[in-house]
């Protein structure tokens, strides 16, 4: 566990180069071949998804309630649903525009809704496991890493 804790500290240290490179890779996807854009985004899709694992594998071990493991994984889920259409935003854009503009359309929507979601889902946790905390805690020290076995 407090393995996956300084893991996920390092990736947030490496957050803003990361950003700055895949900034630098779509501007010079942009100048020389859109099409480029499509694996650019697949893998920033594979990203989500893996931090999104690691959130819920660190998030699991914090609790032992089956109702929170399921809202774990639930969560998780949106976090596929957001990687999914990501790719296909971008796929569809770059192939088919008009299709792609409404499928931006609902990926806006969907990011717009996102900070609700996941106040949604601390508080469902919460109310489930009041002792649990939040994954920023987790990630910030603010607690310890052991599980509540």
């Amino acid at each position: 566990m407090a393995q996956d804790v300084k893991w996920m500290r390092r990736m947030r240290r490496y957050t803003v180069p990361i950003l700055i490179l895949y900034v630098t890779v779509i501007i010079v996807a942009l100048l020389l071949e859109k099409l480029w854009l499509i694996p650019i985004m697949a893998s920033v899709s594979m990203i989500i998804v893996v931090m999104g694992y690691q959130e819920m594998r660190i998030m699991w071990r914090m609790t032992k309630h089956p109702k929170a493991h399921r809202m774990l994984i639930f969560q998780y889920v949106f976090e596929w649903v957001d990687a999914i259409l990501l790719t296909a935003l971008m796929v569809t854009l770059l192939t088919a525009e008009d299709f792609g503009l409404v499928i931006g359309l609902f990926f806006g929507i969907w990011g717009v809704l996102s900070p609700i979601r996941q106040k949604w889902f601390t508080k469902q946790l919460k109310q489930i496991d009041p002792e649990l905390p939040t994954y920023e805690e987790v990630i910030e020290g603010s607690v310890a890493h052991e599980s509540s076995s």
